[in-house]
């Protein structure tokens, strides 16, 4: 399980596109969606490898960079600190 998705509706794959384009016509909406990754995405910090998978999710959200979500199992978790940051 990678976390809880909260689904706020559906669109194609090209409205999302448009929709995330800083200068897109027409739409107003705050759009987000999440889709899985065809590739094996690998995460290094001074020559360790933190997390390797081929399961990873990206979100694409409006006026946002993409964010890759890992699963915890393919994260080292032991290699990392815990923080008091947080994310909306």
């Amino acid at each position: 399980m990678f976390f809880s998705i909260l689904l706020l509706r559906e669109v194609s794959m090209t409205q999302a596109f448009r929709a995330l384009s800083a200068n897109a016509q027409g739409i107003n909406e705050h759009l987000a969606f999440m889709e899985p990754t065809s590739k094996k995405i690998r995460v290094e910090f001074a020559g360790e490898t933190i997390a390797s998978s081929s399961r990873v999710l990206i979100m694409h959200e409006t006026n946002h960079q993409p964010v890759y979500y890992f699963p915890f199992s393919d994260v080292r978790m032991e290699l990392l600190e815990t923080s008091i940051r947080s994310t909306h």
